[in-house]
């Protein structure tokens, strides 16, 4: 497990810089920061990812369901990483006004005793942000579309919306670099799906809301 988590780490932040190397962003203007205080004296910032525009690429068995059923051509696992389930997906990050400012790299991987989420947020004219959950349900957003009539090979429309990361002390903010050294919080990150194509691709949001102190 420990291995794994640290290889799909390794691999994930590997494919961000590639992929930042790669996808035209542009240049690292500085955008302004869309945050708002807090009553505490922390400040809140919205992320967002559209499906499928904001897909940059993903590696997982496809076991791991709809979000690695819909890569194409995503390269194949190591047989030494399938044992346990792993999901390392890539994706373009927009502020809350929907402007590109970097890009994101999520990793998802389990074992018989537990399972954790990582994403890491890579800001390029701001620095990074290392977000850290435990215990995301396994298959959660391809259980709430069955629930909500989709089938595979069909078409489907709706609105469901499934919190992957819940709001609360365990979804945490765990590391930064940069402009955010030294910062901690919480975080939630809820996925807002609309659409499914009849080839499994995913069609919404991904709203990543942080709320962001200094550490003691």
């Amino acid at each position: 497990m420990k291995f794994t988590f640290i290889f799909a780490l390794f691999l994930g932040f590997a494919g961000v810089l590639a992929a930042g190397h790669f996808v035209p962003l542009g240049a690292h203007v500085r955008l302004p920061s869309q945050t708002r205080v807090v009553a505490n004296g922390g400040r809140a910032e919205r992320f967002v990812i559209r499906l499928p525009v904001d897909r940059v690429a993903v590696v997982g068995p496809k076991t791991a369901g709809l979000r690695a059923d819909s890569a194409a051509g995503a390269p194949t696992l190591p047989a030494d990483l399938t044992a346990e389930p792993l999901l390392v997906e890539h994706f373009k990050l927009r502020d809350a006004g929907g402007n590109v400012v970097g890009l994101a790299a999520r990793h998802w991987n389990a074992d018989a005793r537990a399972s954790g989420t990582a994403w890491s947020l890579m800001i390029p004219s701001r620095g990074a942000l290392l977000l850290t959950a435990p215990a995301e349900a396994r298959g959660a957003i391809d259980a709430a579309l069955h629930n909500a009539g989709y089938r595979a090979g069909s078409a489907w429309a709706g609105d469901v919306r499934v919190a992957l990361a819940p709001d609360s002390d365990t979804s945490v903010i765990a590391a930064g670099s940069d402009e955010f050294v030294g910062l901690r919080g919480r975080y939630s990150e809820i996925w807002t799906i609309t659409g499914v194509s009849d080839a499994g691709e995913l069609r919404g949001t991904i709203e990543i809301d942080t709320v962001i102190r200094h550490g003691s």
